[in-house]
């Protein structure tokens, strides 16, 4: 007699799969944003010189230098999570949706603070809050992702 075995395979659907892509996308800009701050170092200096003209020039570098490892430690987190979360979404765990929700939102959040502090990245910045809202809105608005998560409980 023979018989055979049937797997199935859930595939998570296409707005899972597009919110997976869109995290990998925001996770290089993670990885981008602290290159891109230690190449415009002496951008940044300028900035900072010129919302504190109090501040010496040893001062005004050390202020640099701290902005661009504290954004590459920020950052390298961000990368890390958004990597993390862009592979176990197709796992259609709840955890994984909410808090790929929880950080994609505090990101934009973030980001206005990075908006107001620095004209470094005003070009590149409204793309990326889109990015992450509508990463938001394909895991909770399409019924195919709602569902995907739903079998999960």
């Amino acid at each position: 007699m023979d018989s055979t075995t049937v797997i199935q395979v859930s595939r998570a659907p296409a707005p899972v799969q597009l919110a997976r892509a869109l995290l990998v996308l925001v996770a290089v800009s993670h990885l981008v944003t602290p290159m891109v701050m230690r190449a415009g170092q002496s951008a940044l200096r300028d900035q900072i010189a010129s919302q504190h003209p109090d501040f010496g020039a040893a001062e005004v570098r050390r202020s640099a230098d701290i902005a661009v490892t504290s954004g590459a430690a920020f950052h390298g987190l961000l990368l890390v999570l958004c990597v993390v979360l862009a592979w176990k979404l197709a796992t259609a765990r709840p955890w994984t949706r909410r808090l790929a929700t929880a950080s994609q939102l505090l990101s934009v959040v973030f980001s206005v603070v990075s908006w107001s502090s620095s004209p470094m990245f005003h070009a590149v910045i409204p793309i990326i809050g889109a990015a992450q809202i509508l990463i938001v809105a394909l895991l909770w608005a399409p019924r195919p992702a709602r569902e995907f998560f739903a079998k999960r409980r």
